[in-house]
Parts: structure tokens; sequence; C-alpha cells
């Protein structure tokens, strides 16, 4: 099933951390804001850490909320030595599966390498990075040479800053504060 999405483009939305207890169970980290998403799937595609490839295709015999983590129980993982051997496995899906946001919302993976210009026409460089910090996001910006002696230039987002986002036409457009190049 999964040969056919090898052109897909995929994000993750966990990683395997652990084993847990001794019945092959696997302790997720969530990498997503809807967790509970994972109640809902049949099956997980597991990715290595560095690969485009996936690894496997496991079907979810269980799924619980443990002390903020997900615990799977995998099908086919069943001793504590075969949930180790899946430790640091990145859970992802295909984008095409990732749900709709609401309009004006995006997901980081849409937002990276998009062009940052400001209102007067400056070229500034390209989001490398989204920080959640929590009050609002931060985009990291990499700077074209000559703009700033800055190696990151950091844009809040909020939206006397970021007056529009055009991912579909590949750029930010932003007001600067002052003092956000020095």
């Amino acid at each position: 099933m999964w040969r056919s999405m090898k052109d897909s483009k995929f994000v993750v939305i966990g990683e395997i951390v652990s084993p847990q207890g001794n019945r092959g169970e696997v302790k997720v980290i969530p990498y997503t804001e809807r967790p509970e998403r994972f109640f809902e799937m049949e099956s997980v595609l597991l990715f290595a850490e560095n690969s485009a490839e996936p690894a496997g295709l496991f079907a979810i015999e269980g799924c619980r909320e443990h002390k903020g983590a997900i615990v799977l129980k995998l099908e086919g993982v069943d001793t504590i030595s075969e949930a180790e051997d899946l430790r640091k496995m990145l859970i992802k899906l295909s984008v095409d599966e990732l749900e709709p946001l609401p309009p004006g919302r995006y997901y980081v993976f849409q937002l990276i390498g998009l062009e940052c210009k400001t209102v007067s026409g400056e070229k500034l460089g390209v989001i490398t990075d989204v920080l959640q910090t929590g009050a609002n996001d931060v985009y990291v910006i990499k700077p074209y040479a000559g703009v700033t002696k800055l190696r990151e230039v950091l844009i809040p987002v909020i939206p006397q800053v970021v007056l529009e986002i055009k991912p579909e036409e590949g750029y930010v457009l932003v007001e600067l504060l002052d003092g956000l190049l020095d």
C-alpha cells in the first residue's frame, strides 16, 4: 500500500521514544496539536530517522494515553526487544491525509522555504523554521546577503507584523518593527 505513496510528501506526527511495559507496546511523543488522532488511526507508517522511504506499515491493535504520551500496541510487535527496535522511529502521515486547517492557518511545512518580503518591496530572506512560543509563533528567517549582519532574523507572527501569508505564491509579506534587522 505505502509503495504507491513514494512521491508523496510526509509530515511527522509522532516519535517512538521507548518500549512501554513488557508486551511490546511503544511510547510515542505526539508532534501534533491533535494527539487524539492516534485513537482514530487503524495503522501507522514508520520511518527511520533520516529516511524518505517508509520502514513499514503497522496495524494498531491498541492505543491509550499515559502521562501526556500515547502508548501504542502495534501488530507483530509482542516483546520488549521488538519494541526497542522501533525506538527513534518517526510516525508520519502523507500530506494528503492531513486535516484541512481553517482559513488563515498553515502547517509549518507549508511555511518553510517561503520568501519573506517587506511592504516596501525589500526581500529579506527565506523562512527556515517556525518557533512556537505559546504567545505567538516566530518565523526564523535566513537573510539574503547584504540585508543585515545577523545570521537569522526573528519575525513575530502578530497581525501588525505579518500582513499576508501566500504559500501558493511563495511568500510572506511583513511590516518590520523598528530594530528587527539590528
